[in-house]
């Protein structure tokens, strides 16, 4: 009658994405979830006309519908706990003041207040005595009201005065109720007193607070510690203080404080603030803050170290003016900063110096010929800037379409490209407009003089430096202590250290590594085609490879174009041909390592040292390993050793079948791609959404059944927080882990489509952990300790929630129930929750927890059913009936009484012992022209339940079924458990009903493909703008070849850290086909030019690889140095090491959990793209090189042949 006529009419707007409806008893309640492009403002005054229309067909008894919008950010940003030694309440009535004060910040969007006791005055009437005096229950109230009462009566003149007459019959005490005078028989008075009991007692309660304090810290980071009876819970009164949408956190907090710093609170009070989420958001920014500052110090050592002072300050000043050029963009695109956009900046660090570092570096060499600076500066500029360019674009493509991203997760994730594209292209202008300027002007060599400044210029310059220290010493002395104490430093360590180290790895060492460079790469560029169809034996594996890989391409460009049975003509024979190629690749990389002997033998043993000291540094944090992980990871290099100790021993031959060192470099570089995938998926780390971080807060929800009553709810709270008390009292570790609990009794799930609304039958207990590196265990070890320790309570549903760092995105299993009639969905929901119980219970799908469904049965409810043609002899109808039996249980009121400023209502119903007794509800009589007559006379009461809820989405009727993943499992794995148990019971349901895996895992393929569109849209961009770069095809497929082999690098990082493939691992995938490509861009386009110069291409590719060498392994290095504190999580407090001598140095933290997956990614990819840079791409290019030009001498033989290289 309701929900259905309001979702016909709002079918009709446009935009949006689901409607979803629950309705239950006297209850509709109906989310609208728009696509994101649609404006809120827009949508929400199109509903609101929508349900205008829909009201001329609601019921006429139907109140007012209501709507509003709902909010992510409307969830307590903290929460205020009173308790005192006085009664509550006298508590009740401070937290209502306080509550007023805090609600009139203008920040602050409500407050919820939970707990305490409201006093009224209750006439508790006995229902024998009012019988036996022939009385009714509105003679008792109308008797009451009758009394209280204060009436104006005019007013009269008395002499020159003129008097106001008021009769005041308000009551002065409620003991003054029980002698008014309801009716006289007989002339005997019959008094209230003689007929009920009046008490100046409580309401009953609708909710109760409890809070326990393990631990506190007070402004200084003092930590105090609390046992026995003071960390016991104590009763108090929670305010949840909520802040406006779009207002700043820190700052509502600040406005928050200020109340309650000025707030006069009585003696004998105590305040605790709990779930203080500016905490999280200032630890957040202070993690952020020394991040940025210790990837700095990395990037700077390591450019003090390669360039110098003087080069790496002309370097390193594109970072400041890069972040202050974006920030200044941000500001103009109306964009305010927050955590994803702070975090980007981190990932976009080491980034942010590549351009100039190529820019400077070149300069630099030009300097060292003997240029002049400005013409070292124009040269240096122009011969590498189109290359800049074109790889600055080529990372930025990448991002581009990233901005698209659609639905919530793209909301969230949507600042990362766009702070990665801006800041890039920042980077770009500094370095093609200003290093050049300042490079002109500041550069020098070691072996020039030092120029003597004007003492103008030197006045100038102290005089700027003055003014910057003024305004950071006014605006934030601290930072302007730790510049002043670090940049001195930072010269110090580079005039006595890095300086020394700097110059004898520049002179000494970085040239023999050079050197050795030149002779690697010149034995990799050696082949021999004398012997009998060489040719052929080099390029059959590569070339089957290729074109069996370029046949599938076509099949599948066929079947979109054509038709499927078109695409299957080129499909088979390109199966086929890319098996063959397949299987000649393996042989030949068998065939390298066997020919490579003790070489092979030497690079298994690094690799097995290498993987074993990394695994071993991981199982000391918080992954677990098992022996047989271990030993799967070390088949692959006991393989090449026992390969390469046969080749060492049964062979001298430098070569078997491969006479072309360039092939046996590429077909090894295949193989081992081939070989890693084969390690990953025999020891698959897991598919993951978002990663796991270690909760600050535990929520734990006791639900008991519809219409328990507060009281017994209140009893099942007690019993699960004793649990808890009991389990901490023997786990040392979570006891230590804790902060402090708050116990929520008859509060509403807070969850995107509740309200919060109060529930009798629910309790919330929240778990708030201590910070990260004061913990003494995971927070999930603890979480799994409360949730084995809760389970078995009588009566009672537990689920157990923890905050997460990214957006919402339901439960990792969420199973909804569609089709026509609602009670064979719900018989196909009970059964699919039996069997996920069975399965969770039995351990036969490890990690699945806290099955339940949204089914609903309806309250239990005492119906009263009216014989209407008794109830007529009597005279009686269905609304005084009613009337009578609603005062009698539920209560009138029969006016207020005041008491100074206080007012309190006066409600009169049966005593508790008659309304809560089914036989005394049996003896209710309802009197009528002074007879009584029973209630059973004219009616029958009835025991049974009201009408369960009923949910649609998009108009149709459907149930969900959703469990958790236990702590350390991953989601997706127990979803894919869940859908192999249910996988013959989903083939038996009946036509017209569908099962959906969503929640999660909808929320994850929808991502994962639309990423999967992203990489392949910027692989194109970024190959289109290596054509127009290069003008030819050839080099840009080298480097695509090179972008996917860099995956090599990125398996193995996987596999050896043991870190899931995730959304942010798939994001570093997506950022290092950009990052990749960068040197490679620069590389192949020098050695075209030494070409155009007139060397050989054997020689133009060994000397632009000598030359390219020292800024691509530097412009690598910062990058993957940039990202190391945000990956594994090394913090340092930089500004309170200077200012408090306190470093809080800590390892690892939720940060770190959150983005260390993609900051593994970029650095494990990255660092194997380098080598790759420096030796692949050099072969592959000559190798192309060389096939191009034989096809060209085939095609036209009048074309010399090619030139010895």
């Amino acid at each position: 009658l309701v929900t259905q006529q309001i979702e016909l009419e709002l079918q009709n707007i446009s935009g949006i994405k689901e409607i979803r409806s629950t309705s239950i008893e006297g209850v509709s309640t109906i989310v609208i979830e728009f696509e994101p492009d649609v404006a809120i403002d827009q949508a929400f005054a199109r509903v609101r006309d929508k349900v205008d229309v829909a009201k001329v067909n609601l019921p006429t008894d139907v109140e007012e519908p209501s709507v509003t919008e709902i909010d992510f950010s409307d969830f307590p940003i903290l929460t205020v706990n009173l308790s005192a030694s006085f009664p509550l309440t006298r508590l009740k009535k401070v937290a209502e003041d306080l509550e007023d004060e805090l609600e009139a910040i203008s920040s602050v969007g409500g407050v919820d207040l939970i707990g305490g006791l409201d006093r009224e005055v209750q006439i508790n009437a006995d229902l024998s005595a009012l019988q036996g005096y022939n009385l009714s229950f509105e003679d008792l109230v109308k008797a009451i009201r009758d009394e209280n009462t204060n009436i104006p009566g005019g007013s009269v003149d008395v002499g020159r005065m003129n008097y106001i007459v008021r009769i005041d019959g308000e009551f002065d005490d409620p003991s003054e109720i029980e002698n008014i005078v309801i009716k006289s028989k007989n002339g005997v008075p019959v008094y209230v007193r003689d007929v009920a009991e009046v008490d100046f007692g409580f309401k009953d309660r609708e909710s109760f607070a409890r809070l326990a304090v393990f631990k506190t810290e007070d402004d200084d980071g003092v930590v105090s510690t609390y046992g026995g009876d003071d960390a016991a819970l104590q009763s108090v009164i929670s305010l949840n203080v909520k802040k406006r949408s779009g207002e700043n956190i820190l700052e509502t907090v600040d406005q928050v404080d200020a109340v309650l710093e000025n707030f006069h609170f009585p003696s004998g009070m105590k305040v605790v603030i709990t779930g203080d989420e500016s905490v999280f958001v200032k630890t957040l920014i202070k993690d952020l803050e020394n991040n940025i500052i210790g990837g700095l110090i990395f990037v700077i050592v390591v450019l003090l170290f390669f360039l110098g002072l003087r080069n790496a300050t002309l370097v390193g000043i594109a970072i400041p003016m890069s972040m202050l050029i974006s920030f200044i963009v941000f500001q103009a695109l109306g964009y305010t900063l927050n955590f994803i956009i702070l975090f980007s900046m981190i990932i976009a660090l080491g980034m942010l110096v590549d351009n100039a570092i190529v820019i400077v570096e070149n300069i630099f060499r030009y300097r060292e010929e003997g240029y002049s600076k400005y013409e070292a500066a124009k040269l240096g500029t122009g011969e590498v800037g189109g290359a800049v360019v074109a790889s600055t674009l080529t990372t930025v493509a990448v991002f581009v379409p990233m901005l698209f991203w659609p639905g919530l997760i793209g909301e969230f994730m949507s600042y990362m490209p766009l702070t990665l594209i801006i800041t890039l292209l920042s980077s770009l202008f500094v370095a093609l407009i200003i290093n050049p300027v300042l490079t002109g002007i500041f550069m020098k060599l070691e072996s020039e003089a030092a120029v003597t400044r004007p003492p103008i210029v030197k006045r100038l310059a102290m005089g700027v430096t003055a003014i910057i220290a003024l305004i950071l010493g006014i605006s934030n002395w601290k930072m302007l202590l730790s510049l002043g104490i670090g940049i001195p430093s930072m010269f110090v360590l580079h005039k006595y250290f890095l300086k020394p180290a700097g110059d004898k790895f520049a002179h000494q060492t970085l040239p023999r590594f050079i050197e050795s460079y030149k002779k690697m790469l010149d034995s990799m560029l050696q082949r021999d085609y004398s012997g009998r169809h060489t040719i052929l034996r080099n390029t059959f594996a590569l070339g089957s490879f290729t074109l069996g890989f370029a046949l599938l391409i076509g099949s599948l460009i066929v079947s979109s174009v054509a038709s499927p049975a078109a695409g299957n003509v080129l499909m088979l024979p390109g199966i086929v041909i890319l098996g063959i190629g397949l299987v000649g690749i393996i042989f030949h990389t068998l065939e390298v390592v066997f020919t490579g002997g003790r070489g092979s033998v030497r690079s298994g043993i690094i690799f097995i040292v290498f993987a074993v000291v990394l695994l071993g540094l991981i199982s000391l944090g918080d992954t677990e390993l098992s022996l047989s992980t271990i030993v799967t990871l070390m088949i692959l290099p006991v393989v090449v050793i026992i390969i390469g100790l046969a080749g060492s021993v049964f062979t001298k031959r430098d070569h078997l079948i491969l006479t072309d060192n360039r092939a046996r470099l590429l077909n090894a570089s295949l193989g081992g791609l081939f070989a890693i995938i084969v390690m990953f998926s025999m020891a698959p780390t897991g598919v993951v959404f978002f990663p796991e971080t270690d909760p600050r807060q535990v929520r734990v929800t006791v639900a008991g059944p519809l219409g328990m009553n507060i009281e017994a709810s209140n009893n099942l709270a007690a019993i699960a927080q004793e649990r808890i008390s009991r389990l901490l009292a023997e786990n040392r570790s979570s006891q230590e882990n804790l902060k402090n609990m708050l116990v929520n009794v008859g509060v509403g799930e807070n969850n995107r489509f509740s309200s919060g609304a109060g529930s009798p039958e629910r309790s919330r207990i929240t778990i708030n952990m201590v910070d990260y590196q004061d913990r003494w265990e995971r927070s999930v070890a603890t979480l799994s300790r409360i949730r084995d320790g809760l389970q078995g309570i009588p009566g009672a549903e537990i689920k157990i929630s923890q905050d997460s760092q990214g957006p919402p995105v339901g439960a990792p299993v969420n199973i909804e129930i569609s089709g026509d009639e609602f009670d064979t969905i719900r018989k196909i929901t009970r059964e699919i929750k039996q069997i996920l119980i069975r399965a969770s219970d039995s351990g036969s799908i490890p990690g699945l927890v806290d099955v339940s469904d949204n089914l609903n049965s309806g309250r239990p409810e005492l119906k009263v059913k009216i014989d209407r043609i008794r109830a007529a002899q009597f005279d009686l109808n269905t609304r005084k009936i009613a009337n009578t039996v609603r005062s009698a249980i539920n209560g009138v009121e029969a006016g207020k009484y005041r008491e100074g400023d206080e007012e309190y209502d006066i409600i009169v119903r049966l005593r508790k012992s008659d309304r809560s007794n089914l036989e005394s509800l049996n003896n209710l009589t309802i009197l009528e022209e002074g007879v009584q007559v029973p209630l059973v006379s004219v009616a029958e009461l009835e025991i049974g339940s009201g009408l369960g809820s009923i949910t649609r989405l998009d108009m149709k009727r459907v149930a969900t079924v959703s469990a958790e993943a236990a702590p350390g499992f991953n989601g997706q794995a127990v979803l894919g458990e869940v859908q192999l148990v249910l996988a013959d019971y989903v083939k038996n349901i009946p036509p017209g009903y569908v099962i959906s895996y969503t929640g999660e895992n909808e929320e994850q393929q929808e991502s994962f493909d639309f990423l999967t569109i992203v990489f392949l849209v910027g692989v194109s961009l970024i190959f289109m703008i290596m054509v127009a770069q290069f003008n030819r095809v050839i080099a840009p497929l080298i480097i695509m070849v090179a972008v996917g082999l860099s995956l090599i690098g990125v398996i193995l990082g996987l596999v050896l850290t043991r870190t899931p493939f995730g959304l942010m691992t798939f994001i570093g995938v997506i950022s290092l086909a950009g990052i990749v490509v960068n040197n490679n861009i620069v590389l192949i386009d020098y050695t075209m030019q030494l070409q155009d110069r007139g060397l050989s291409k054997h020689d133009a590719i060994l000397e632009a690889g000598a030359i390219r060498f020292r800024p691509v392994v530097l412009t690598a290095l910062t990058t993957i140095l940039g990202l190391i504190p945000l990956t594994f999580g090394i913090n340092i407090d930089f500004v309170g090491l200077i200012t408090n001598l306190d470093p809080d140095f800590q390892f690892g933290s939720e940060n770190t959990q959150f983005w260390g997956p993609m900051g593994s990614a970029i650095i494990s990819g990255l660092g194997f793209a380098t080598f790759l840079t420096l030796i692949i791409v050099p072969v592959m290019y000559s190798a192309f090189d060389s096939l191009a030009t034989r096809m060209g001498n085939a095609f036209h033989p009048e074309l010399t042949n090619e030139k010895a290289d």
